[in-house]
């Protein structure tokens, strides 16, 4: 079995030689996994660090004239890769050697269609409360834990394995989505043709380094409601539920007033109050508010200024 490892490079210039070179360190045969980097138009020195790593022979780069988003870099490398199992990284993802061996032994077993790596934040021990919510052990597909399927919303693609027939069968990635959250959408269109078929592994570990603050992710979630979100529920109709959006689907006079009541500036503001004064276990459920309110503030911006 072989494998196609996909790595997205934007404007990594920073974290390029710590990454990289973790990828050519792998303890796995170099004739059975090719590396392929697609450099998604970068305007820092991402282009030039690269040019450095082109002599390794199962090493290929992909040069994008403009930025055109991670779905293009997926779709481009998904198209020149060769392997039975096409492993998806970003540029700050940081493996250990036995990364590839790892995901290629795994797929030794046929129930085994995707596979999500267990990626932890790389947070100074000096850590905020939004690094702590992302570090927490009880979020996302760590919920789950091992060999329980996973739902489509928690299989992200930062670090993460597929077999090629079924990307095959669900078709290249939207691009059209673009920025943050980009990933639901073809996470939804690859369970819906595999939904016992998607798997967590807590003991593959990746180190995750680019960490956004708490005011960016404010600002990612708002900019996800109000472009890639509209673009999901509208080629999908039934995940309205799933965001618990369903209200907006009516259009009513009484679901305008219920949405004004319950997203509002007044409960935005007071989860930030609690936010700086709760302890950290205390808050993550706020934060988590918090971040679900900048979401529909931007969704209900875009239906009801249609």
């Amino acid at each position: 079995m072989k494998a196609s490892v996909v790595i997205s490079v934007y404007n990594c210039e920073d974290i390029i030689d710590k990454t990289i070179p973790k990828i050519l360190e792998q303890d796995f045969p170099i004739d059975k996994f090719e590396i392929i980097i697609v450099n998604d138009g970068s305007t820092d020195s991402s282009h030039d660090l690269l040019k450095k790593y082109n002599h390794h022979k199962n090493l290929k780069i992909i040069n994008h004239k403009e930025n055109r988003g991670r779905c293009a870099s997926r779709n481009s490398g998904i198209k020149q890769a060769k392997g039975n199992i096409i492993i998806f990284l970003d540029c700050d993802i940081e493996i250990d050697k036995d990364f590839v061996l790892f995901h290629v032994s795994f797929h030794e077993n046929e129930n085994i269609i995707g596979l999500l790596s267990n990626v932890i934040p790389n947070v100074s021990k000096n850590k905020t409360k939004y690094n702590k919510f992302l570090s927490n052990k009880k979020r996302g597909a760590k919920l789950y834990g091992d060999q329980i399927s996973l739902p489509y919303k928690y299989f992200i693609f930062t670090a993460t394995s597929v077999k090629k027939f079924a990307l095959d069968k669900t078709g290249l990635l939207n691009e059209e989505l673009k920025g943050y959250g980009i990933d639901l959408h073809y996470s939804y269109r690859l369970w819906k043709n595999f939904p016992d078929n998607l798997f967590f592994e807590s003991s593959i570990k990746v180190k995750q380094h680019k960490l956004k603050n708490f005011k960016i992710a404010l600002n990612d979630f708002k900019d996800y409601g109000s472009n890639n979100l509209p673009i999901v529920l509208n080629s999908f109709p039934e995940l309205h539920k799933d965001f618990g959006l369903s209200l907006f689907q009516n259009n009513t006079i009484i679901s305008k007033i219920l949405i004004k009541l319950i997203f509002n500036k007044f409960n935005s503001l007071l989860c930030d109050f609690l936010i700086i004064l709760l302890p950290s276990k205390l808050c993550n459920h706020f934060i988590k508010l918090r971040l679900l309110f900048e979401l529909v503030d931007g969704y209900k911006q875009k239906t009801f200024n249609k």
